[in-house]
């Protein structure tokens, strides 16, 4: 997407619609590994997770939407 395509998007994009992101159904794991602990978003749908479609992130870099406005 070029930048001028990005400006004229709403300042609220619908992610489908504007950006051509499709959802993603994923499953949380809460994990620990050398003593921090992680959570892991792994897709529900068994291929995906073959193709590497999965985040690994620290407690601290995950927050819920509703509190972070």
């Amino acid at each position: 997407m070029s930048p001028k395509e990005w400006e004229s998007l709403p300042m609220d994009p619908d992610p489908e619609d504007d950006l051509g992101y499709e959802p993603l159904e994923l499953d949380v794991v809460s994990a620990e590994s050398n003593g921090k602990h992680q959570l892991l978003f792994l897709p529900a749908d068994e291929d995906a997770l073959r193709a590497d479609a999965f985040i690994v992130a620290s407690d601290s870099a995950v927050c819920d939407v509703r509190d972070c406005r």
